[in-house]
């Protein structure tokens, strides 16, 4: 190109720009005669002219350029433009059908032209050359173009529709079409058409296994456990899979909290004569079985002894090795603080970290346990220790950072308020948001009550209630918070009182009595740091015992209005719309639930 071309250009889009578009015209036509190949001058110019009204000059562009490049379909597609551009519709749309019809018998003329309407912003066009060369060409030619047309569209059933078809004609795209369906579960008319669709497929096809893959793919979006289940069964057993697939869904069910149905395919597994799996079935029921009893507020007692039974047999069974050790550890989990035998659970702990093989992390996790252990029994040497070696060895990693806290909560325990702060103020940017916010409460709760007299003796007390709590020592614990409001009346301390005793009252069983004593917090001390700990504890207890769903949807609804930089918002929120949208209290059971 030569200098004054390229100025000439750079001045007719200035022209262009500034809206000056007969000067604009003047040199894009010159131009064009200097350089009729380029396209972009062409392009150009064609946009003045309709931005300028002159229908006959772009109808005679755009015709002496189909005459010249025959093989240039974008040049086809703007002649259709032109017409659209000048309200003559019904002309343009007898045209591109014209268009389609000629181009939808090749592959590459089928691309070029989809192409060209879509620059045109003409997608539905673009849409229907597809569709009528794939009817002349074949499903499989242009699928993925028309799947992600129609997920883009939001057109479900048609691609639910094609993506059948798609199946039907090659399984092997069934990731691909898998994917371009997750639009699909986002309406419940949408996915149950899916289901009954593919059940269709199935039933014509009993042969073809890849219906009733995706039919499990669908009970999995659609979180129907119990179906994926049934499904699943029957995948494993006609594969010969021995359980490994029933393994994979039981372990999809422990993350989603589906925990009957988990136990119900660990269950199966153990059916199944010689399962490779089998070992690590019964370690999985004996998880979710775990997790299923300690969901609840108040977990049975006759179920919390049963699965101490279970473990028992199940150790007993294949011995203290690696393979049995994460069963140990919920053992001791259960006898610590569900069987009120701590001893018990401190030996179960010490043969643990003493057995080989064991990964480093889960090592970690048994010390600060047994930390935990020795903690309630009064041992501080020895749960200082245990702390101190996790948090040396992880200390950029989460556990680390956990075991930094357990450290920090001893110190505040025993009294020693300087150090549990120098350990707090460290993790008040910790990567876990619950171990940060901890941090920052416990931070808080001894500088706002410390100083206000010289002995901080006020403080040391109800600390030493809240450490006699943490070792079920009840007793005491409340003789010191019945005591604190008299030694120290007025104290700043007495939204912390009223909160601690509330979690005694929790602890007893005596839910009605705690449900009092967190709404004292939440109305009496609105502005006060635990308000939002009451209003969610408060929240809990009447969905999960009281069962009064529309009380607790306003106590939750309450949390997210009036405390929403509070670390317990987005659970709230989930639980708020949940009910809202009428979820039953077990299925509420999905949102994972927050402790602290």
């Amino acid at each position: 190109m030569s200098y004054a071309q390229n100025v000439d250009e750079k001045l007719a889009a200035q022209f262009y720009e500034n809206g000056e578009y007969d000067k604009a015209g003047e040199l894009y036509k010159k131009l064009l005669r200097q350089k009729p190949n380029s396209l972009y001058i062409y392009t150009n110019y064609l946009n003045v002219l309709v931005t300028l009204e002159d229908q006959k000059a772009a109808e005679k562009l755009v015709e002496k350029h189909i005459k010249g490049f025959p093989t240039r379909i974008t040049n086809q597609v703007d002649l259709g433009y032109v017409y659209l551009m000048f309200d003559e519709k019904v002309k343009a749309n007898k045209y591109f059908d014209k268009l389609i019809k000629t181009h939808h018998s090749d592959r590459i003329n089928t691309l070029m032209l989809a192409q060209a309407f879509s620059n045109r912003q003409m997608q539905d066009r673009a849409l229907l050359t597809y569709e009528k060369a794939a009817q002349k060409q074949g499903v499989l030619i242009f699928y993925q173009q028309l799947l992600s047309s129609y997920r883009r569209f939001g057109k479900t059933k048609d691609l639910t529709d094609l993506a059948l078809e798609v199946l039907q004609e090659d399984p092997s795209t069934f990731k691909y079409v898998t994917k371009m369906l997750d639009v699909v579960y986002e309406s419940d008319t949408a996915s149950e058409y899916l289901q009954m669709r593919t059940l269709q497929y199935a039933q014509k096809q009993p042969g073809n296994q890849i219906y009733d893959e995706l039919l499990l793919e669908v009970f999995l979006q659609q979180k129907k456990y119990s179906s994926a289940l049934r499904q699943v069964k029957s995948l494993d057993k006609r594969n010969n899979n021995e359980g490994s697939r029933v393994l994979k869904l039981a372990q999809v069910c422990v993350q989603n909290q589906e925990y009957t149905t988990a136990i119900k395919g660990y269950e199966y597994i153990l059916t199944l004569e010689k399962s490779p799996y089998y070992l690590e079935a019964q370690r999985g029921v004996i998880d979710a079985l775990y997790l299923k009893t300690t969901s609840s507020i108040d977990p049975d007692k006759e179920e919390v002894n049963a699965l101490i039974t279970k473990i028992k047999t199940f150790v007993s069974a294949n011995g203290v090795n690696y393979k049995t050790a994460y069963s140990l550890y919920r053992l001791a989990e259960l006898h610590i603080f569900y069987g009120n035998d701590v001893p018990a659970g401190i030996e179960i702990l010490n043969s643990i970290i003493t057995t080989p093989r064991l990964q480093a992390k889960f090592m970690a996790k048994s010390k600060l346990l047994l930390g935990d252990a020795y903690l309630m029994q009064n041992e501080i040497w020895e749960s200082k220790l245990l702390y101190g070696q996790v948090d040396k060895q992880f200390k950029e990693d989460a556990l680390g950072q956990e075991a930094k806290f357990k450290s920090a909560k001893l110190s505040y325990f025993i009294g020693d308020f300087e150090l549990a702060k120098g350990q707090l103020d460290i993790l008040k940017t910790a990567t876990s948001q619950l171990i940060s916010n901890n941090a920052i409460e416990l931070s808080l709760l001894i500088q706002d009550n410390t100083g206000l007299d010289s002995t901080e003796d006020a403080m040391k007390e109800y600390a030493q209630a809240e450490f006699y709590l943490y070792q079920n020592k009840i007793d005491k614990c409340s003789e010191i918070l019945n005591m604190l409001p008299f030694k120290y009346p007025d104290h700043s301390l007495n939204d912390d009182i009223f909160f601690l005793k509330a979690k005694v009252q929790e602890k007893l069983g005596n839910y009605e009595k705690a449900n009092e004593l967190y709404t004292t917090v939440y109305e009496k001390y609105a502005e006060d740091i635990l308000a939002d700990n009451a209003l969610y504890r408060s929240a809990n207890i009447t969905l999960n015992v009281f069962e009064d769903t529309e009380k607790a949807q306003a106590l939750y609804e309450k949390l997210v209005l009036d405390y929403n930089s509070s670390l317990f918002v987005t659970y709230a929120r989930k639980y708020y719309f949940g009910l809202k949208e009428g979820m039953s209290k077990d299925e509420l059971l999905f949102i994972e639930p927050l402790t602290n």
